[in-house]
């Protein structure tokens, strides 16, 4: 080597470090990596718990149950793609959401009755967001969904004597499966706590299915116009039309049963007293249902009973309809509730008789 350079070298010599040297030089590191790392963790709880505290808001806009809540809550956890705003508006995001865990529960709903409940409280929880009212058998490719208004058929044993009546379906979740209760010379059948019942039903384009359930409470004077059933486990496979709407403005009167989260006391008077009648005010009607104004505070899921007069001629007597959706309006700074009925009982002939009226009115919906 040429001895020019030595001199120079001497400036690129490493020196040997001592043994405590070492040891600070690591020990910087490794805090400056753990509160590297303390800070990423930091920043993604912070933005994880954002997220769900978004959520839950969201979700306490919809009157939502605690339990409810609680399972959102659950399955939002590092779910960054989530969008909060719209899990609640828009069904893609809800089966984003709630999609993964649906098809767990459905591999073991036949077998354990926990993610049955579940399964059947999502869809509940579903229904009560989107109006969808499902009913769960088998695969999610292949469930069937109760519609409400589906025509059913009960079949039943009283004092050893098989009768079968028409019923329909008023409402589902996830505690029961609601129908109108059976009846006969204008008397009620009541029945005990677990009386077994077969149930029919069609399904258009699809096929004939018959299912066993049970009632979930006794029917007696206080709760006979509805029947609460159980899911079923198994179901056996046996082998729409749009209106137009009148602008009425019509004052009538009607009774209440209203909705309640306990079996015990759902769909009993919301007064208490059968006779009373609450008065209201019709805005318009069209062959499935109606859209009404009152002061009394009814809630999505009342059934409500009314005579409806179309004209002097034709009246249509003991309508049952059903709450299907609230809707807030302000009009010359006054705030009132509309409310939305679906009709439940009509006859084909009835709608006619209101079709026939909106024709001669010719104001479309």
């Amino acid at each position: 080597m040429d001895e020019s350079f030595r001199p120079l070298l001497k400036y690129f010599t490493i020196p040997n470090p001592e043994p405590g040297e070492i040891k600070l030089v690591i020990l910087i590191i490794l805090v400056f990596l753990g509160l590297l790392f303390l800070l990423v963790y930091l920043q993604a709880w912070l933005k994880s718990r954002k997220e769900r505290a978004n959520l839950i808001k969201a979700a306490r806009k919809h009157n939502l149950s605690q339990a409810e809540n609680d399972l959102i809550s659950s399955l939002s956890k590092g779910k960054s793609r989530i969008k909060p705003g719209l899990v609640f508006v828009s069904i893609g995001e809800f089966h984003r959401l709630f999609g993964p865990l649906m098809h767990e529960l459905v591999e073991k709903a036949e077998q354990d009755e926990a993610a049955r409940k579940k399964l059947d409280g999502i869809f509940a929880l579903r229904k009560k967001l989107f109006g969808e009212v499902a009913y769960h058998f088998g695969s999610i490719t292949s469930t069937i969904q109760f519609r409400i208004g589906q025509k059913l058929t009960l079949q039943f044993s009283i004092e050893g004597v098989t009768r079968e009546f028409s019923s329909m379906v008023l409402d589902v979740d996830a505690a029961a499966i609601t129908v109108a209760n059976a009846s006969e010379n204008g008397k009620f059948f009541h029945f005990g706590l677990g009386q077994q019942f077969k149930v029919s039903f069609n399904r258009v384009d699809d096929g004939f299915y018959e299912f066993e359930t049970t009632a979930l409470r006794s029917v007696t004077d206080k709760n006979e116009y509805f029947l609460l059933l159980a899911h079923a486990t198994q179901l056996k496979r046996l082998q729409s039309r749009m209106y137009y709407r009148v602008r009425l403005d019509k004052p009538f009167s009607f009774r209440r049963f209203a909705w309640d989260e306990s079996l015990e006391t759902r769909y009993h008077p919301g007064s208490g007293d059968l006779r009373e009648k609450f008065n209201g005010e019709i805005l318009n009607l069209g062959g499935g249902g109606m859209l009404i104004f009152t002061g009394e505070n009814l809630v999505k899921n009342d059934l409500l009973t009314f005579d409806l007069e179309l004209n002097a001629e034709n009246t249509i007597h003991d309508l049952l309809a059903k709450v299907v959706g609230i809707e807030d309006e302000e009009e010359l700074g006054i705030k009132r509730k509309l409310i939305h009925l679906q009709f439940m009982n009509i006859k084909p002939g009835e709608q006619d008789l209101i079709t026939k009226l909106i024709q001669q009115s010719k104001l479309p919906q």
